[in-house]
C-alpha cells in the first residue's frame, strides 16, 4: 500500500477515536478502566510517545529515547498528535521509493538490534496505534459509552 495514503488512514483514525473521547465527555478520559493502561490519557501517552520513537528511527536515530507529551485532556492530545503527523508528513513527503525501501538498524526499548526498511516501520505505527485504539474503544465500552467504526474502509468511505 502507498505509504502515503496508510499514514493518511492512520491520521484520520487517531483524531476520529481521540473526538469521540472529547464528545463522549473529558471525564472518560481519565477515568480508570481495565486494560493495558488504566485510562485513555494514558494510552494516548504511550501511542504518541511510541510513533515519536518510531520517526526518530525512520530518521536514522538509532536508540531514541521515549519523549513524553503533555496530554492532560483531549484538546492538548489532539494538538500533539497534530502537530507530530505534520512533522511526519512533511517528512514523508520528501521521502522517494527507493527511500522508502531503505533498511536502517535501530535498538528496541530493551536494547535488542533490528533492521527494518521505513515501510515497515511505518506499518508498525499504524499497526500499533490501531490496536490502541481499539483498547480506547474498549475503555468507553466499559464506561457505557459505544464506538465508532475506525476500519479502513470507513476512511475511504468518508475521503472519497
Amino acid at each position: 500500500m502507498n505509504p502515503e495514503k496508510l499514514f493518511a488512514y492512520h491520521q484520520w483514525a487517531s483524531q476520529k477515536v481521540l473526538q469521540l473521547v472529547e464528545d463522549s465527555g473529558e471525564e472518560y478520559y481519565t477515568k480508570t478502566g481495565q486494560n493495558s493502561f488504566p485510562s485513555i490519557r494514558e494510552t494516548v501517552a504511550h501511542v504518541i510517545g511510541v510513533e515519536k520513537m518510531w520517526f526518530k528511527r525512520m530518521n536514522g536515530v538509532k536508540s531514541p529515547e521515549f519523549e513524553h507529551f503533555d496530554v492532560d485532556t483531549v484538546e492538548k492530545a489532539k494538538n500533539a498528535l497534530l502537530l507530530l503527523h505534520a512533522e511526519m508528513e512533511l517528512y514523508f513527503a520528501s521521502l522517494s521509493e527507493e527511500s522508502w525501501q531503505e533498511e536502517l538498524d535501530y535498538r528496541n526499548m530493551k536494547g535488542d538490534e533490528f533492521r527494518h526498511s521505513r515501510e515497515e516501520m511505518l506499518f508498525t505505527v499504524v499497526n500499533h496505534a490501531s490496536y490502541h485504539r481499539g483498547q480506547i474503544t474498549s475503555l468507553l465500552r466499559q464506561f457505557g459509552k459505544a464506538g465508532i467504526p475506525l476500519d479502513y474502509i470507513y476512511f475511504q468511505k468518508e475521503n472519497r
